[in-house]
């Protein structure tokens, strides 16, 4: 990665604004296909919330925990990310652990280990016989609509999805989870243990799109879920190396002040330094609203486009607890991965969230399949906790709040966790903010609901010529897998190519032809 005080190139073919999975992806693959790439980043590395930390000699991921598939495989269906890593020749740099079980799901006298693939059916029936039939019917309507979700073609609009060619989507485009939970099963409890993985999509099974949930569940099942060994600082570090062997530029430390448009066009950039940069084509993968308020100007931004930008809704974001501890988590049984919940009602989880309250945790201990991240023995734990960002007032004067507050969940799942911890620090939706200058520290984009999914998310294209979007706002939304998706389509839509089917690259711009 270059610290230079100015891009080495005035023109290239396409400058990146951010380095999340989403611009990163796209970037390596415009490379890639023989483009002119510069990538520019504030930050100090690259990554976005897939980017790690140290403390101490420990290594923390900020954000992602796992991801769909990694390795290559040789039979099947090898899901996007090998297929991707393979294309740009970075997979041999990586290396995957396979995680067993999936994750753990905690609720009042109640804990249920759910594996990945053909054992995750299996583990809810054993718990909850009676419910067989449905359960089936359950996962193989999400199998369906998952196969249409990924025939859809990026950026097709509404009026478009026709009930012939998709039907499954056609008819579920506008349901919640618990609606179609609600025409198969009847337990409750099922129900509730059946979405424990909502706090991945960020709103409750009775406000998150089904056409976004049974996509990312069957992902996982189907493709494995792994850690990335060494951290995700890895992956992205082998994306952003992609960019660089393949004539492109990557720079950090290093703001895009401004995109410059002229007569409805993008024509380049200008630098926190005062450097032009021409390029016909700015991927952003900054937040769309502040890519048009501020870096664009709303004097250059169609009026309706930027009505639409100003009406969605954000996700939510959180507070992180990371920890390194000497206490033996291998022996205490803990899990790669466990979503907690004071009630089995996620709407009244949902509730406190939204007033301020940590019911739920996500807890992370990635040193269970990596023990290289860390130092003496020691064990790495992240504690996630949903959360709005005007929960409080001040987030600096609340800090120390909700630390404490995720550590005495924490210590409901691991009593005594507290004493034996070495290391910890704290952040809030602010350091989401501050970070990534995602508008209100959102971490997953636009919230996930049905209004605001599939076809119904913002397409990469913007009505301004060379402006493209890319990263968890965009089409298909947010989560690890559907970011580098967001990236691949981008690129895709960019060059008439395709990472799947891997014919010869056609000429710049093709894909506007018309």
């Amino acid at each position: 990665m270059s610290v230079r005080q100015d891009a080495e190139h005035d023109s290239y073919d396409v400058v990146v604004v951010g380095s999340g999975l989403g611009g990163l992806t796209a970037a390596a693959l415009l490379a890639h296909w023989g483009r002119r790439v510069l990538v520019v980043e504030r930050h100090d590395r690259i990554g976005g919330y897939a980017h790690a930390f140290a403390r101490r000699r420990h290594r923390f991921d900020s954000a992602v925990h796992l991801i769909a598939g990694g390795p290559p495989v040789t039979v099947g269906n090898p899901g996007i990310v090998p297929v991707l890593l393979d294309l740009l020749g970075v997979a041999d740099r990586l290396e995957f652990h396979r995680l067993d079980p999936f994750y753990r799901a905690v609720f009042p006298d109640f804990q249920l280990d759910v594996p990945a693939g053909p054992g995750f059916l299996d583990a809810h029936v054993e718990r909850f016989p009676a419910e067989r039939v449905g359960l089936r019917r359950m996962q193989r309507l999400s199998t369906l609509l998952t196969r249409e979700v990924q025939r859809l073609p990026a950026d097709l609009p509404t009026s478009e999805l026709l009930e012939s060619s998709f039907p499954l989507l056609h008819r579920y485009r506008q349901a919640t989870v618990s609606d179609v939970l609600d025409e198969h099963l009847r337990d409750p409890r099922l129900k509730a243990a059946l979405t424990a993985l909502w706090p991945y999509l960020g709103v409750p099974p009775s406000a998150v799109a089904f056409d976004m949930w049974a996509p990312m569940l069957t992902t996982y099942l189907e493709f494995g879920v792994y850690y990335c060994a060494g951290s995700f600082q890895r992956l992205v570090d082998a994306l952003g190396a992609s960019v660089t062997e393949h004539g492109g530029e990557v720079m950090v430390r290093t703001t895009v002040r401004r995109i410059l448009v002229e007569r409805d066009r993008v024509t380049g950039v200008v630098l926190d330094n005062g450097q032009r940069v021409t390029a016909p084509v700015v991927v952003s993968n900054a937040d769309p609203l502040q890519t048009c308020e501020e870096l664009v100007g709303t004097a250059n931004v169609d009026g309706g486009y930027l009505g639409r930008l100003r009406s969605m809704r954000c996700s939510l974001s959180a507070a992180v607890l990371y920890l390194a501890t000497d206490m033996d988590l291998d022996k205490e049984g803990m899990a790669h991965e466990t979503f907690m919940f004071d009630s089995w009602d996620h709407d009244a989880t949902y509730a406190g969230i939204l007033g301020g309250a940590v019911p739920a945790l996500t807890v992370s201990v990635p040193t269970l399949s990596d023990p290289s991240l860390t130092r003496d023995g020691l064990h790495l734990v992240t504690a996630v906790a949903l959360l709005p960002y005007d929960a409080v007032t001040s987030w600096r004067h609340n800090k120390p709040t909700y630390e404490r507050l995720i550590m005495d969940r924490l210590e409901e799942l691991v009593p005594g966790i507290g004493r034996r911890t070495i290391l910890a620090e704290g952040g809030t939706p602010r350091t989401m903010e501050r970070y990534t200058l995602n508008l209100r520290g959102a971490i997953y984009g636009w919230e996930h609901t049905p209004d605001q999914s599939t076809t119904d998310r913002l397409p990469h294209r913007t009505p301004i010529e060379g402006l493209y979007l890319s990263g968890h706002w965009t089409q298909p939304g947010g989560g690890v897998l559907s970011v580098i998706s967001s990236g691949v389509q981008t690129a895709e839509i960019l060059t008439g190519a395709s990472v799947l089917e891997r014919p010869r690259p056609v000429p710049f711009f093709a894909s506007l032809a018309g």
